[in-house]
């Protein structure tokens, strides 16, 4: 029996879908939460000044651009997906992958799948659906 999943994340947030055919509805598994990646550029922002603000830093090395530790959070959580989905793939839990993500994140998350996985993708979009009900997802898919 073929077996897909359907992974729709963003960088905080990730929900792992089953899909047995394209006629009956996608059965949502469980999902993963990064709340370090809902950490808004402000705070970083803010955190980063503050330590400036205090003399800690030398020279121009404290200050780095504000999407950097928003990136290496997004980096960490797609290596967290990459490394269930290969599991999945070990013990056979499914042979075809479906991903759905926005644009930034998908690269992200392509990055971080090794070769076996990358060849078990048959189709993405990219589009953030991670808030979309699944007959929602169902239908960007399809």
């Amino acid at each position: 029996m073929s077996l897909t999943w359907v992974l729709v994340a963003d960088s905080s947030k990730a929900r792992f879908f089953s899909l047995a055919n394209r006629t009956e509805p996608m059965q949502e598994m469980e999902g993963m939460v990064h709340s370090e990646g809902r950490m808004r550029d402000q705070d970083e922002t803010s955190d980063r000044q503050g330590g400036l603000a205090g003399g800690h830093g030398e020279g121009g090395h404290a200050f780095e651009a504000p999407t950097e530790p928003k990136q290496h959070e997004a980096e960490v959580f797609a290596k967290q997906i990459a490394d269930k989905l290969e599991h999945g793939r070990v013990d056979h839990a499914y042979n075809k992958l479906v991903l759905v993500a926005p644009p930034a994140f998908l690269g992200t998350l392509r990055h971080t799948l090794n070769e076996h996985i990358q060849e078990l993708v048959s189709h993405s979009l990219d589009k953030n659906l991670v808030e979309e009900s699944e007959a929602e997802i169902r239908g960007h898919i399809f």
